[in-house]
């Protein structure tokens, strides 16, 4: 049977030609690559405005308790570094690690900047989901993703402004940037191992900054931890 989108072409030049719709692009291939894997443990080194340390998170735990501090002694903080701590052990689930979350921000539009034989890079607006509050922000981002062309997979994700933004009457936004480095873990999926956030601007008359970085390593699997869904790791 004769591809349709070839059936019009002199066989002469089908040699020349590759049907679009059967080539598949690198972006492609990295958001089809498999989600499945198990969960795992690992060591966070925690730095940002008021906190910093080095924790362990374990899925396995219940919810509220899968952050355990490590360094420094829990009981030694005051304020709101003990109040951040708090924050992030009720809202760390420990199983949100995985690169591949980023692909519900990707539009299919996204524009190829760059190639090399190893990765591709595309540029896009990112898509927000459905919280109106974020699309006010995104909108005047600029999002960044690079892919691996030899093992399909995200290798970044970052988001950016180019110029200052007003997502509300009251506030503006100088700067943002935002921005993730992958790596493979054990299975060959790929995970947030730097996370960084850096936010300034104006809000109610007065200013505000805020950074945060993340980084994630000392990955081990759990045993007998059950291969993760699509929608349990977002």
């Amino acid at each position: 049977m004769r591809l349709a989108c070839l059936s019009r072409l002199p066989l002469a030049a089908l040699p020349l030609l590759a049907c679009p719709a059967f080539a598949e692009t690198p972006l492609e291939k990295a958001l089809a690559a498999p989600t499945d894997g198990p969960a795992y443990r690992f060591d966070m080194k925690i730095d940002d405005d008021v906190l910093k340390g080095e924790a362990q998170v374990d899925p396995s735990r219940p919810e509220g308790e899968r952050l355990t501090l490590i360094t420094p002694d829990a009981g030694t903080l005051e304020g709101e570094a003990a109040a951040k701590y708090e924050k992030l052990k009720q809202t760390t689930s420990g199983d949100k690690i995985w690169c591949s979350s980023f692909s519900g921000n990707i539009p299919a539009d996204a524009k190829m900047i760059s190639e090399s034989g190893e990765a591709a890079v595309y540029s896009f607006t990112p898509l927000p989901g459905d919280d109106k509050e974020t699309a006010k922000v995104y909108k005047h981002l600029t999002g960044r993703v690079t892919v691996s062309k030899e093992a399909p997979a995200i290798l970044s994700f970052e988001m950016f402004s180019d110029k200052p933004f007003k997502p509300a009457m009251v506030a503006r936004v100088d700067s943002f940037r935002m921005k993730v480095d992958c790596a493979p873990a054990p299975d060959g999926r790929t995970y947030v191992r730097d996370f960084t956030l850096d936010l300034s601007g104006n809000a109610m008359m007065q200013p505000f900054t805020q950074s945060e970085r993340r980084e994630i390593t000392n990955l081990v699997a759990l045993p007998e931890s059950a291969p993760e869904s699509v929608m349990g790791q977002r």
